[in-house]
């Protein structure tokens, strides 16, 4: 008989939570305060969530400035100190776990390079494939992957070969930046010219054109080609001094035709990525009188995670681990909209 993560004669597996921006990333400089608040409210979450399953050890690294931080249940601490590498701690750790799951910006490559690691380790990645990582962390080659598979997504263009074809106002963005940092709205040339004389490697960066309408995500689950809806999310995004900032996200939002409408939408990026696994993000854009646009897609867990299981009921880390074995279930509990506030 097979056994699962849930059979009671299961022996105890060995599970490393590795968290970047809380775990150490930044052991030797400052840490931005913006990520941080991010990754301590993801770390506690799924702490929270695997601490319910009880045939779990659960380790987790923490930086030296987090020490104190209180987690749910047993939890076995690994600080890095102001010396240390969190990525040759990580390289030593490996190897005795049963399961990593790395939590970690697309940006610098950084969540890519944590996950080669762990698959040239051969421990039991608990995320997306480093090779789907890589498609997801460079929006040029999320863009180019998704258009190529006939999926709806936003327009976008290499900043060094922009020709002004399409009307104000524009968005810029870096190629591989996380959440709404280095992202810019354009609303005339002169704001366009100011902001790109200031740009030293253009072909890090993209333009968009700024298309009005509903600032969502899909958070969904995803296991050998097929996807699943989770739930429908709202970002609530403010401009100041035509800079984007994400203030807050509203989980599990009613919309108008029930999440199922975007389950096509889910399936297509599916097949665009089959290496995409476990929890993703999809962030979107739902005009008032069109189809929904791709913007980005988030191969780890996201700021709308942290709400779920207040909104749903759902233990997304059970089912994470669950995947190991087969398809999900999505078995919802109650259905309240819960607001994640980061400011």
């Amino acid at each position: 008989m097979k056994r699962t993560i849930n059979d009671t004669l299961t022996p105890i597996r060995r599970l490393l939570v590795f968290e970047f921006i809380v775990g150490g990333g930044f052991s030797q400089q400052l840490l931005p305060e913006s990520l941080a608040k991010e990754g301590e409210l993801m770390l506690k979450t799924l702490v929270d969530e695997l601490a319910l399953l009880a045939d779990l050890e659960i380790t987790v690294f923490i930086d030296w400035r987090f020490e104190s931080l209180v987690l749910s249940g047993n939890v076995n601490k690994i600080v890095v100190s102001s010396q240390q590498s969190v990525f040759e701690l990580l390289s030593e750790y490996v190897e005795r776990f049963d399961y990593v799951w790395p939590i970690a910006p697309e940006m610098e490559s950084i969540l890519q390079e944590i996950s080669v690691l762990i698959e040239e380790k051969n421990s039991h990645l608990l995320n997306s494939s480093a090779k789907a990582v890589a498609v997801c962390s460079d929006k040029w080659a999320t863009y180019r992957r998704l258009k190529s598979n006939k999926v709806s997504v936003v327009e976008s263009y290499q900043l060094q070969q922009f020709d002004e074809k399409i009307d104000l106002p524009w968005v810029i963005k870096q190629r591989d930046g996380v959440g709404c940092i280095n992202n810019y709205l354009i609303s005339t040339q002169s704001e366009f010219d100011t902001v790109n004389s200031q740009i030293n490697k253009k072909s890090d960066y993209l333009l968009q054109p700024y298309i009005k309408g509903q600032s969502l995500s899909l958070s969904c689950l995803f296991n050998k080609g097929e996807g699943w809806i989770i739930c429908c999310n709202q970002q609530q995004i403010s401009v100041k001094q035509g800079r984007f900032e994400l203030k807050a996200c509203l989980v599990n939002i009613d919309t108008l035709n029930g999440i199922q409408q975007y389950q096509q939408l889910v399936d297509q990026v599916a097949h665009a990525i089959p290496g995409l696994w476990g929890y993703v993000g999809i962030d979107i854009i739902q005009p008032e009188f069109a189809e929904p646009l791709v913007l980005e897609i988030n191969p780890r867990l996201t700021t709308s995670y942290v709400g779920i299981y207040q909104a749903l009921g759902f233990n997304v880390a059970k089912a994470v681990i669950n995947l190991i074995d087969g398809d999900p279930v999505i078995k919802k509990t109650f259905n309240h909209q819960i607001d994640v506030n980061l400011s």
